[in-house]
């Protein structure tokens, strides 16, 4: 008796994101941490003078991860666009 093979998936066909997105969303999670213990120490004169570069930085990389993640189509449906194939 034959059985009908199920398709199987390559793993290229599941969107996945980047090490270099990973890195960027990892790097961004620990300077937002670290910008949060730097405060807890009370020093304003410190954080007066790195807010502006730390959160540039932070925009630099969420914007990469943005794009890379539209370009994958995984915001297709949230952006009422047709599902890529």
């Amino acid at each position: 008796m034959a059985t009908t093979p199920t398709p199987k998936h390559p793993k290229s066909a599941i969107p996945q994101l980047s090490y270099d997105c990973r890195r960027k969303l990892h790097r961004a999670q620990m300077v937002v941490f670290h910008l949060y213990v730097l405060n807890m120490d009370g020093d304003e004169k410190t954080m007066q003078l790195h807010i502006p570069y730390v959160l540039s930085y932070i925009h630099d990389d969420i914007k990469a991860v943005n794009k890379e993640l539209i370009s994958l189509g995984l915001f297709d449906k949230a952006m009422g666009k047709k599902r890529r194939k």
